[in-house]
C-alpha cells in the first residue's frame, strides 16, 4: 500500500507526542481526557467541551489570519492543538 505524504506522518507522530506531553500537565494516569471530562460539571459532554476549546484555538487562528500577531504561542502551536481536540473529540 502507496503511504500518504510523509510530513503528514511526521506530524501526526508529533501530535500523538503533545498530546503525552500535555497529558502529563493535564490529565490523571488514567484518565489522558480528565481535563476534558470536567466540562461535565458543568452539565457539558466532555466531547462538546472538547470542542468548546478547540474554537479557542480557532479564534487564535482567525486572529493570526487577520495579520495580528499572537502573544502567547504560534499559529502552528494552536493549529497542533486543534488537531490534538479534534482526535480527544473523536476518542470520547
Amino acid at each position: 500500500m502507496m503511504r500518504g505524504s510523509e510530513l503528514f506522518h511526521v506530524e501526526l507522530k508529533k501530535l500523538g507526542e503533545l498530546h503525552d506531553a500535555k497529558q502529563a500537565d493535564y490529565g490523571r494516569p488514567n484518565d489522558p481526557f480528565a481535563n476534558v471530562r470536567a466540562s461535565e460539571e458543568f452539565n457539558i459532554p466532555p466531547w462538546i467541551g472538547c470542542m468548546v476549546r478547540a474554537n479557542d484555538k480557532m479564534r487564535r487562528i482567525q486572529t493570526h489570519a487577520k495579520g495580528n500577531s499572537l502573544k502567547c504561542e504560534s499559529v502552528e502551536d494552536s493549529l497542533r492543538d486543534l488537531a490534538v481536540y479534534s482526535i480527544i473529540a473523536l476518542c470520547l
